[in-house]
C-alpha cells in the first residue's frame, strides 16, 4: 500500500473489460456462424452441379450407345455437311451444353 491507496483494478474496470470482451465474443461467433452457413450452401450448390454434370455425361454416353439416328429427336443441328452434322446437345435444365459430330 502506497499512500493509503491499494493497487489493482476496480470492480467497475473489470465489469467494463468483461462487457467489451463479451461483445467481441458475440461478434466473432456471429461471423463464424455466417461463414458456416455460407460454406454449407456452397457445398450444396457444388453437389447439385456435380450431379447435373454426371447426369448429362450419362445421357451423352447413352446417346452414343444407342447408335446414330435413334434418340436424336429435337436435337439442334448447328452445321450440316454431306457426311456429317454438328449437333448441339443440352441437359434437361439447360445448365450444360455441348456439340457432337454425328455421321449421317
Amino acid at each position: 500500500m502506497r499512500g493509503g491507496r491499494e493497487e489493482g483494478f476496480t470492480l467497475l474496470e473489470i465489469l467494463v473489460a468483461v462487457t467489451i470482451m463479451g461483445l467481441a465474443y458475440v461478434a466473432i461467433l456471429e461471423n463464424f456462424s455466417q461463414s458456416a452457413r455460407s460454406i454449407a450452401r456452397m457445398e450444396a450448390e457444388r453437389d447439385q452441379l456435380i450431379a447435373g454434370a454426371l447426369t448429362f455425361e450419362r445421357a451423352l454416353l447413352a446417346l452414343d450407345q444407342e447408335g446414330q439416328g435413334s434418340g436424336d429427336k429435337g436435337l439442334n443441328v448447328v452445321a450440316e455437311g454431306s457426311a456429317y452434322e454438328l449437333v448441339q446437345l443440352a441437359s434437361e435444365d439447360g445448365t450444360f451444353t455441348t456439340l457432337k459430330l454425328k455421321r449421317k
